[in-house]
């Protein structure tokens, strides 16, 4: 093989089964790793935040009653509720399996096995900081509330598994694969499904009065937080790959 073709080759974005390389400058990789140790910070922030303050503050009632206060028609607070039904934990442990499943009969076992991590760690340290800052539920005393539930309220469970779980299949949609493939106007209504998912479930779950406003931001925040970790690793798993086949292409 003469040394122009090898170079082209170890130089194409595209990997087998439709993985893709997406390499990182030095001053990219220092300003995201920047914005992620603020995000983290704020996080932190956030929920110290939370803990100390296990009632709501003025402006956290003040804005969940003008937002419940709106005067939706009766099929948008429908709308509401079967988003948040559809992303609870029982129907959760359901649907994510299944895409996980779809994954692996499509070969995509890289993006299976980092969803999966995204998804599962990123729940997972959503409960663990429920747990320590234990912080209550709107109480009815104070806005409506759809429905009385035991767990914490921040942050946010809903709101962190929309980011992690709809955010990194959004972000694969974008990816050379799926922009390059003949069928890539089948991915254009899921993106819109799923940026619907990611926005609205946060507003949703005020109107529902089930959190207060910090505790769907603190979601939003934990969820960008594993969401961005694992897209990172994702693509830094792909670069291992891509340069280790490239390493063993024939002369």
């Amino acid at each position: 093989m003469s040394n122009s073709l090898k170079a082209g080759l170890i130089s194409d974005t595209k990997l087998y089964r439709g993985i893709t390389r997406t390499p990182h400058s030095r001053p990219r990789l220092i300003i995201e790793v920047i914005l992620w140790v603020v995000a983290v910070a704020a996080m932190v922030a956030l929920s110290f935040f939370a803990h100390t303050h296990r009632q709501p503050v003025q402006f956290e009632l003040a804005f969940s009653k003008d937002v419940q206060a709106i005067a939706f028609p009766a099929w948008v607070g429908s709308f509401f509720r079967f988003l948040t039904f559809a992303s609870d934990p029982r129907q959760d442990t359901i649907e994510v399996p299944i895409v996980l499943i779809l994954f692996v009969l499509f070969r995509w076992f890289w993006q299976a096995l980092f969803l999966a991590l995204s998804v599962g760690v990123g729940n997972g340290v959503d409960a663990l900081i429920g747990d320590v800052v234990g912080r209550p539920r709107p109480k009815p005393n104070l806005i409506h509330v759809d429905s009385k539930l035991i767990f914490n309220s921040f942050p946010s469970g809903h709101s962190c598994h929309m980011m992690v779980f709809y955010g990194f299949m959004l972000y694969l949609t974008f990816t050379q694969p799926v922009r390059q493939s003949r069928y890539r106007w089948l991915a254009i209504p899921f993106q819109i499904w799923a940026i619907l998912n990611i926005l609205v479930v946060g507003f949703a779950r005020v109107w529902e009065g089930e959190h207060w406003v910090t505790d769907v931001l603190g979601g939003y925040l934990d969820g960008a937080i594993w969401l961005a970790l694992f897209i990172f690793l994702y693509n830094l798993a792909l670069e291992k790959v891509h340069e280790r086949r490239a390493k063993h292409l024939p002369l």
